[in-house]
């Protein structure tokens, strides 16, 4: 791994800047400049910016070094490709910010997000703060919009978030206080779903996380991108949300039953995924299955549970036939 630091990057009488904004790339250049320029354009200065290369062979790796040529709060990290969950380990690692944020190399932020993470953060207490997000193909920036601040406990929060009634898992859009973040809270490295599987720990020793019903933040969703395509890897979300069931089983039994709902609505998605997509997967197709008809009835008891997954619920009575039928209807 090589570190491409500008020499000025620290020059701030020794200060630590406000937040650390961690990008990770992997031959991101079709959309990395204007990335990187959308956060030059931030209406605060009180930044460093830790672009860490995964390895890439186009040209994002120039494109970076002429950022930080221009602007002295960028630094370079070049590493050989191991994924954008070691790239943005590594970013954790080396952050000096008191909190720490995520946008990916195709992403935008808006001109005022930080100023309105921050001063949410400062206001209100919150050692996590998560703005708002819209998407599209091409960059364009919109109004800041007058908002009301929503601000939980970490079980509140999540139980919403588990019910999908909020999307929070997300490593982008939101600053995080760099101190929650111990040795052991890492992105697991080699799998799919890593925000999904990370946010839940990330989060859990914060007493207050605000949540910002506003765009902060740019979402790029080109047709060529993962969550537009079939991979084998999207099975990776069955393993994530076993395991996001079974910690907060022992960790957070209050939650127990919103993970179950939730693993229940990553594994139905995943099954019909399958049947869509004529992929002939007997194994993962029993595995899902076998967590639907578990949990069914109980999607269909809870209030809580949104109406795609109690649709989920019912149609999975009906056998194959009306999964697929279903599946075209909301996939």
């Amino acid at each position: 791994m090589t570190d491409h630091t500008n020499g000025e990057l620290r020059s701030t009488a020794g200060k630590s800047p406000a937040v650390t904004l961690i990008v990770p790339v992997y031959n991101a250049g079709k959309y990395l400049e204007e990335c990187l320029r959308s956060i030059i354009s931030q209406n605060i200065d009180d930044f460093e910016v830790i672009v860490v290369d995964d390895g890439s062979t186009d040209n994002s790796i120039e494109i970076t070094k002429r950022i930080c040529e221009e602007d002295s709060r960028f630094r370079l990290v070049v590493s050989p490709h191991r994924g954008v969950s070691a790239a943005r380990n590594t970013g954790i690692d080396m952050a000096m910010g008191k909190y720490i944020g995520f946008v990916d190399a195709d992403d935008c932020l808006l001109p005022y997000s930080l100023s309105i993470l921050v001063d949410t953060a400062r206001v209100t207490g919150a050692e996590v703060c998560i703005g708002g997000y819209y998407t599209g193909i091409t960059y364009s920036p919109v109004t800041q919009q007058p908002f009301d601040v929503l601000v939980y406990t970490y079980s509140e929060v999540m139980r919403r978030a588990l019910y999908q009634q909020i999307i929070i898992n997300s490593p982008w859009g939101m600053i995080i206080e760099r101190n929650l973040l111990g040795d052991d809270c890492r992105f697991r490295e080699g799998i799919r779903y890593e925000d999904l599987d990370a946010f839940y720990r990330f989060y859990e020793s914060a007493r207050k996380i605000a949540v910002i019903p506003v765009p902060v933040y740019f979402y790029r969703q080109p047709t060529e991108s993962f969550m537009h395509r079939w991979s084998d890897s999207r099975l990776d979300v069955l393993d994530v949300t076993d395991r996001l069931v079974n910690y907060m089983q022992e960790r957070h039994p209050e939650l127990a039953e919103a993970a179950r709902d939730r693993r229940f609505s990553a594994h139905f998605n995943m099954l019909a995924l399958l049947y869509r997509h004529g992929i002939d997967n007997r194994a993962a197709i029993d595995r899902c299955l076998a967590v639907i008809r578990e949990q069914r009835g109980n999607a269909l008891r809870d209030s809580e549970v949104r109406l795609k997954n109690k649709l989920g619920a019912i149609a999975s009575y009906g056998g194959k036939g009306l999964i697929k039928f279903l599946s075209h209807l909301l996939y």
